[in-house]
């Protein structure tokens, strides 16, 4: 209490007042303590936005076309499915690349990858050592389940 006067006195506070900065550093204090536990007890969920990029990337190329060069949905749709196509055409099927001793020039020729996801599955296998199976390929960031099946065919993870 002793406390309480000398900044009473100090400062030449109102009794009101002193409520008032007593309940302000209350609330502080409370709204701190809420937060804290809610972050321990319930860490905010982390959403892959890959795929949105993608899309977004994909939309933007389109919008900045003139008219007279835009596509429609259906025809981007089909020109998606041509490409896969093509791609799929150039690797054979005695074609199997090993990904725990792959470079990233020989994944970057694999179907939906990049120099930046050959990066990412380089660095993974360095960090968490080889490829037990191809289902190991899924925790790479970027790697889904329709990538997968994708790359299946052409990937193995032999010694």
């Amino acid at each position: 209490m002793n406390f309480l006067q000398n900044f009473r006195n100090h400062f030449a506070l109102t009794s009101t007042e002193n409520k008032v900065i007593l309940f302000l550093v209350a609330s502080f204090v409370a709204g701190m303590g809420i937060r804290m536990f809610r972050s321990a007890w319930n860490p905010m969920p982390t959403f892959d936005y890959a795929a949105s990029d993608s899309e977004f990337a994909a939309r933007s190329a389109l919008a900045d076309q003139p008219d007279s060069l835009r596509h429609d949905e259906d025809s981007i749709a089909a020109s998606k499915r041509e490409d896969q196509a093509a791609v799929s055409s150039t690797f054979s099927s005695t074609v199997h690349v090993n990904l725990n001793t792959a470079g990233t020039e020989e994944l970057v020729g694999l179907p939906g990858i990049g120099q930046a996801m050959a990066a990412r599955i380089v660095a993974y296998r360095s960090q968490h050592g080889k490829f037990i199976s191809l289902d190991d390929l899924s925790r790479v960031k970027g790697i889904g389940k329709k990538k997968l099946e994708r790359l299946r065919p052409y990937c193995t993870v032999g010694k």
